[in-house]
């Protein structure tokens, strides 16, 4: 029997930031804690299913996402197979829905977009209250979910268990020097090059046209300066005519293979995802796991102020975070400031590197969630955090 099962959309080996949030915290819960249900989404679900600790059930659907009798007899089905004390949904909203129509108490998962999106619309924020003041739990990947939760339910809302993003400090890491000459010579960059990584999906909240413009502003005055952009996404095409047109020094890699992200971030000088907020605030960063790969890797971060990105990167502390993510002449400042001042940068790095060791580790979370989820099943509350 299962102690919680898990209904989500977004579960390797599709790729993303909250795929990669989920995966890596219930995968470290207890053996048998937990169940996952999922949507049938990609052709190595398979695969990796049988390579995993956890029990992941996957439904006949490219999707598990919205309130259907489907998807609610999909859930009924695994409640009654594994007959779990708790079931956890993510999304929270328009999935969430369900939620009180189930025969076992229900939580939410909460990352921030479908918290903050649905509560701008008057009927649909009525119905998103519904369900925090119903579930039995919150669970907030970082405090700009919880901020938003809290402001939208009001009185209402249910308990909330904050358990942030995380990072592997053993998987990323900074590079001895040898290494990091290997790697960049692998990349084709010289020694003298002052290489900039940004990584995520190429959408337009994530800043990638100020960075391109940014640089070839830069160009001028540093020509050793070099970026590097991985992702994959629907804004790649307008983004590659950005850098024809400014002659910026820009590279985009794709996608990025697991096994290789780790020493390609880490061979940079610098991490910068300029992210924003769009839409009247109704599109923002939930918080940006990318920064605490960087951080874990040794190196200095620039970002752009944007929902929960000053949660990963601590401003003139591990990095800096721009009040205005759209000026590009604030990006060119703060990237110049840490290109010409490498003393700066290698504090930033080394307390980066510190906080990603001392906050976010995925271990050090997944007891945070386990202890947080300890009064909802038959495991012992007395588990302490580390």
């Amino acid at each position: 029997m299962a102690r919680h099962l898990l209904v989500t959309n977004d579960y390797p080996p599709k790729t993303g930031g909250i795929q990669v949030y989920l995966h890596e915290l219930w995968r470290r819960l207890e053996s048998g804690r937990a169940v996952v249900l999922t949507a049938n989404s990609h052709e190595d679900a398979a695969t990796f299913d049988a390579a995993s600790d956890l029990v992941v059930e996957r439904v006949a659907s490219s999707t598990l996402f919205l309130p259907t009798w489907r998807t609610f007899r999909a859930i009924e089905s695994a409640i009654e197979r594994h007959q779990p004390d708790l079931v956890l949904l993510d999304p929270a909203w328009p999935l969430g829905l369900l939620g009180p129509r189930l025969s076992r108490p229900y939580g939410v998962v909460l990352h921030g977009a479908e918290v903050t999106i649905p509560s701008r619309v008057p009927l649909v924020a009525s119905s998103l209250r519904h369900v925090l003041r119903h579930a039995a739990i919150a669970i907030c990947a970082g405090s700009y979910p919880e901020d938003q939760a809290r402001r939208n339910a009001v009185e209402d809302l249910c308990p909330v268990l904050r358990v942030d993003p995380g990072v592997d400090p053993v998987r990323f890491r900074p590079l001895s020097p040898e290494e990091r000459r290997a790697v960049r010579h692998e990349l084709g960059v010289a020694p003298e090059e002052f290489l900039i990584v940004s990584y995520s999906r190429l959408v337009p909240r994530k800043g990638m046209d100020t960075l391109i413009r940014a640089s070839a502003r830069l160009l001028g005055h540093h020509p050793n300066l070099r970026v590097m952009i991985g992702g994959a996404g629907r804004d790649r095409a307008r983004l590659e005519r950005l850098v024809a047109r400014h002659d910026a020094p820009v590279e985009f890699l794709g996608r990025v293979a697991d096994e290789q992200q780790p020493r390609w971030i880490a061979a940079a000088d610098l991490m910068v995802m300029d992210c924003r907020s769009r839409w009247l605030g109704l599109e923002q960063e939930g918080f940006g796991i990318v920064f605490l790969e960087a951080a874990a890797s040794g190196l200095a971060q620039v970002a752009g102020r944007s929902g929960g990105s000053d949660d990963a990167v601590r401003d003139g502390v591990t990095g800096l975070v721009l009040a205005n993510p759209r000026s590009v002449g604030d990006l060119e400042s703060a990237i110049e400031s840490l290109l010409l001042d490498p003393e700066r940068r290698t504090d930033f790095a080394e307390a980066a590197r510190a906080m990603a060791e001392r906050e976010f580790t995925w271990d050090r979370l997944a007891r945070v969630l386990s202890f947080g989820l300890a009064p909802f099943d038959h495991f012992s509350a007395a588990d302490t955090l580390a």
